[in-house]
């Protein structure tokens, strides 16, 4: 989604990356400023480093390529609503929504799946109800944050806030993340529930 992003962006960004020895707390730093002496070409490169950079602290252990190469895994999967898990085993972690209509909006819940391993978290993205219900199950370790849907990415970011590794001076990591997605010209929110589910 963010591959090569910010070639239209007129504003020099300059990271500095800090790895501090506390854990798996790390620190960003950002300095932006004007210069005009950087082209749009470099701008753009900054701007594809500095995302490289956040989501590389946002899931430092994430195995989605290996998955993908070796064991053919999915990073999502829909599941039918009878197969939701129940709310005693899970952890509601985040919440964003999608466009239905210019003056509605569908709200979304993550929720942390407590059955699942440590070390293959899942997340359970759902909206709506009745026979509009839809449930996601997405296992946070095999999303491909290069080629991700907004609904991976949400599940992702919510995990990783709930695990406290968070995007400094934001919101919440998915408000962090859709910052940066409207300053590389692709709009912050999503339109409509296909570009939240299906889009890349």
């Amino acid at each position: 989604m963010l591959n090569g992003v910010g070639t239209n962006i007129s504003m020099a960004y300059t990271s500095k990356y800090n790895n501090k020895s506390t854990g798996d707390k790390m620190d960003i730093e950002f300095e932006i400023g004007n210069s005009e002496q950087n082209s749009l070409n470099k701008c753009g490169e900054r701007q594809s480093e500095l995302t490289e950079i956040y989501m590389n602290m946002l899931s430092e252990n994430n195995s989605s390529l290996y998955n993908k190469l070796v064991n053919n895994k999915n990073a999502i999967e829909q599941v039918s609503p009878d197969k939701e898990i129940p709310n005693d085993k899970l952890k509601n972690i985040g919440m964003t929504s999608f466009g239905l209509s210019d003056t509605e909006s569908q709200v979304v819940l993550a929720s942390y799946v407590k059955t699942s391993k440590e070390d293959y978290p899942v997340v359970q993205v759902a909206y709506g109800h009745g026979d509009n219900r839809k449930v996601y199950h997405v296992h946070v370790n095999d999303v491909d944050t290069s080629n991700a849907s907004d609904l991976e990415i949400f599940a992702l970011m919510s995990y990783e806030g709930y695990k406290g590794r968070t995007a400094p001076d934001s919101i919440n990591n998915y408000s962090a993340y859709k910052i940066m997605k409207a300053d590389a010209g692709y709009g912050m929110a999503s339109a409509d529930e296909n570009s939240f589910v299906n889009k890349k």
